[in-house]
């Protein structure tokens, strides 16, 4: 179940086309109750969208108190032409830290040798995983640093835990 985009209660219906709307958060996806929903396509720029209703757990009504949980970006695969690298958060108080993980950076013993992985602090990361969207989109792509720019333009997967569900703290 997702929250209400204006109110936080249960919400109903998704909107594509609401979602560059610079009127309401633009850049974010725009899910209403049935009372938002109505209220938000009474306006004449957005009364011929075509919200379409959300999947809801049979066990869920209109009543449900819906409680968020955060979720802490931990990691992040990269991939660009078959070679894989990650972005691994190295440490969860504070303000993070970023390593990038390249297992293949060197090599030894030419065909028949073995991969030297190196693992590299950057902390540059930090600053653009902070950014919200319309600032990225602000950024000149060839000022971003090296692996912050590997991270932004590769990434492939991202890992998430709950530091509430975490066993050890």
């Amino acid at each position: 179940p997702r929250q209400c985009s204006i109110c936080q209660s249960l919400a109903v219906v998704e909107c594509l086309e609401c979602y560059e709307d610079l009127g309401i958060t633009p850049g974010h996806i725009k899910q209403y109750c049935a009372t938002c929903n109505k209220q938000v396509h009474l306006h004449r720029q957005r009364c011929g969208h075509q919200p379409r209703d959300l999947n809801m757990p049979e066990n869920v009504n209109g009543q449900a108190v819906l409680q968020r949980q955060n979720l802490q970006l931990y990691a992040v695969l990269c991939i660009e032409t078959s070679h894989y690298v990650a972005f691994i958060r190295m440490n969860t108080h504070g303000r993070p830290l970023w390593a990038f993980f390249d297992s293949m950076a060197d090599r030894e013993g030419g065909q028949n040798g073995f991969n030297i992985p190196r693992v590299t602090p950057c902390p540059e990361v930090t600053e653009y995983l902070e950014m919200t969207a319309m600032e990225l989109q602000q950024e000149d792509q060839k000022s971003i640093p090296t692996y912050a720019r590997r991270l932004l333009c590769d990434a492939y997967m991202c890992m998430y835990y709950s530091p509430d569900l975490a066993l050890y703290k």
